[in-house]
């Protein structure tokens, strides 16, 4: 707001001049003068009654009762009001301002909702306003949607997003907080602290037509949050709210008690502490749980309701579950061709994946599966990615040794042949170790190693040879043969 337009309202409670006015600056908040100015003067409106203060600030407005003649050139906007009126001019101007920016922000929030049509470009730009990351939850703690522009830090966080929801550990342990447990019914913002993290959180809860859907957090980051951006945070709350009933309905999808207690089951929930009335279900033989996933983390949210349809369409017993950009799937397909039929259920442009767990019939393994599936996925991605299918038991040994590669340095564990056949390969441009890497691939075969890299069986015959000249292998030895396949599955995980 405009200095003019701020004496203009003044001039309603108060008798005031104008000394000096020359800065178009947009002024946002008031704050009595205390001889030192903020960092964010050029938008701060200071009052106080030092007729010739040290410093002066850019914009003042002076309480004085005397005549004012003289003052710094460093004052681009100056006016005199009476003494006695400075405590009630600063509190009317304050109300009028904290007002006035609420609306401007409720306004923009409101245009911005309407022009990026999704609760993700909202909560994107909105992250940018508070200089913080924002997540959004529904009530079972599920990832609706968080902030890329400014990405969550806290590695609690951090890990949720990656699975797209709270572990049952996680969720009781924040209930139990008195923050929570006190909070208001309504939309009044609330801190939540943890001494699992270090980031300060500020909470706020979501409502779609007088129903709570889910919650917003502010998470503190490397800057800390402001006194202002609690109401900054109902202001998104309410407009959240707005979009998800506009653009993005999908993510308020309730499901049966049958699919919460599926989705409870893989956050971690003890089955005693479910329902009695499914513990002792079981699924038939053979079961496999199906975890799809897009390529890209910037493609829009599955429509989870017409694509559960498309699934029980295919196959009527599966049962579904959908988060915010996963799929998983329970059913007893095995046949490969039929998994690539169900890939064809998913958009062209979000070219899924799917990892695919063990067998398993106890409906406790489900969490189990859930690992399996998910881990195949991320692990055959980065091995091989030119293939959207990946079954756990093919990548079982890479995701072992990658697990254990988070704690201690595997590479020790490898043959001593493969770094000498690496040197040998080196020093004089050969390619040995590729091709002892293709025929224990190829479970020994001479006929199939050379067909795979193009060569003649006795060019494959003479490489063989030879690297076992140099290095003393015996490749005919069934120990060496595993000692060289684990091997190299080590130098897959360590890529």
């Amino acid at each position: 707001m405009l200095f003019n337009e701020i004496v203009d309202e003044i001039r309603k409670a108060a008798p005031i001049e104008t000394l000096s006015s020359s800065s178009k600056a947009d002024i946002t908040k008031v704050r009595l003068w205390a001889d030192h100015a903020e960092s964010e003067m050029e938008s701060i409106l200071y009052f106080g009654y030092n007729r010739q203060p040290g410093e002066w600030p850019k914009h003042y407005i002076l309480a004085s009762d005397q005549n004012v003649s003289a003052f710094s050139d460093s004052c681009k906007n100056l006016a005199v009001i009476p003494r006695d009126k400075l405590a009630a001019v600063f509190n009317h101007i304050q109300d009028f301002l904290s007002e006035r920016n609420e609306n401007d922000y409720l306004h923009y929030l409101m245009e911005l909702a309407d022009k990026v049509q999704s609760v993700d470009g909202l909560i994107d730009a909105a992250s940018q306003t508070f200089g913080a990351s924002l997540v959004l939850i529904d009530r079972d703690f599920r990832i609706l949607s968080y902030s890329t522009a400014i990405p969550v830090t806290d590695d609690l966080w951090v890990d949720n997003i990656r699975k797209g929801y709270c572990d049952y550990e996680f969720i009781t342990e924040v209930k139990k907080l008195k923050s929570v447990q006190m909070a208001d019914p309504g939309t009044t913002p609330f801190e939540v602290t943890c001494s699992a993290s270090p980031y300060r959180k500020l909470a706020c809860k979501v409502y779609c037509r007088d129903a709570w859907i889910g919650s917003l957090l502010l998470i503190e980051g490397d800057m800390t949050y402001r006194t202002e951006h609690a109401e900054m945070l109902r202001m998104l709350s309410s407009v959240t709210g707005y979009t998800l009933l506009s653009y993005s309905p999908e993510l308020l999808y309730r499901t049966s008690d049958y699919q919460s207690f599926l989705y409870n089951l893989i956050i971690g929930t003890p089955l005693e502490n479910l329902p009695e009335a499914y513990r002792t279900l079981k699924f038939q033989e053979n079961m496999r749980l199906l975890y799809f996933r897009p390529e890209s983390s910037d493609t829009p949210p599955i429509k989870g309701r017409s694509l559960r349809e498309a699934f029980h369409m295919e196959l009527p017993d599966c049962h579904v579950i959908t988060s915010r950009k996963a799929t998983i799937v329970v059913c007893s397909v095995t046949d490969a061709e039929k998994v690539h039929h169900l890939l064809d259920l998913f958009p062209v442009n979000y070219n899924v994946s799917v990892g695919i767990s063990n067998p398993f019939h106890r409906i406790e393994l489900l969490r189990n599966a859930l690992s399996e599936g998910r881990d195949a996925l991320a692990t055959g991605c980065e091995l091989d990615p030119e293939r959207r299918i990946f079954p756990f038991e093919e990548f079982s040994v890479a995701i072992m040794l990658r697990h254990f590669s988070e704690n201690e340095d595997i590479s020790r564990y490898t043959h001593p042949a493969i770094n000498a056949l690496r040197d040998y390969d080196e020093e004089y441009n050969t390619k040995l170790l590729p091709t002892v890497r293709e025929y224990i691939r190829r479970s020994g075969s001479i006929k199939k190693t050379a067909e795979t890299l193009f060569l003649h069986r006795n060019s494959v015959i003479y490489r063989l040879r030879k690297a076992e000249e140099i290095s003393g292998l015996h490749l005919d030895d069934p120990d060496t043969q595993f000692r060289l396949r684990v091997s190299f599955c080590i130098l897959e995980a360590l890529r």
